[in-house]
């Protein structure tokens, strides 16, 4: 059971890495375009809150979203103990978790194009990051997951 775990937790680093990535590409775009010389526009604010409750919203239902697409893929894994399944279905449920924390920051850079604002673009990619980081795999989970129901209560949960 260790190399299928183990081969789970590479791919898992690699999607987050990727993510990691995109928010640096959002990053070295805001760095490099020059300073906005239009004004911004009058809304402007009512823009901002308009989308930071839209990301908080997103936010607050990632991580219940997250458990739901898991409640089946256990039940079948506690039936029938295929671990590739249980581990396919835990992918995909971290890249969803990953897109909608990602969502946050391009909402961030929606803002800046709209708006012009940089430290409105900050302030979302760096919630968007914390989030991503946030869900940076780890082992113990991934191992405690694919545990007999058992030893899931004795196994790390890290």
């Amino acid at each position: 059971m260790d190399d299928p775990v183990r081969r789970h937790m590479r791919r898992l680093r690699l999607v987050v890495m990727a993510f990691l990535a995109a928010l640096a590409a959002y990053a070295g775009l805001i760095i490099a375009l020059p300073d906005p010389k239009a004004p911004a526009l009058p809304q402007a604010a009512t823009l901002f809150w308009g989308l930071a409750f839209l990301a908080a919203a997103n936010l607050a239902t990632l991580l219940p979203t997250y458990r739901a697409m898991m409640v089946a893929p256990r039940r079948v894994f506690a039936a029938g103990r295929q671990a590739e399944r249980l581990l396919a279905a835990h992918l995909s449920a971290h890249i969803v978790a990953l897109a909608r924390a990602q969502a946050v920051a391009v909402l961030g850079l929606l803002l800046f194009f709209l708006a012009e604002r940089r430290e409105w673009f900050w302030a979302f990619w760096a919630v968007a990051a914390c989030a991503t980081a946030l869900l940076w795999p780890s082992r113990g989970k991934v191992v405690a997951l694919v545990a007999p129901p058992g030893e899931a209560a004795s196994a790390p949960s890290v």
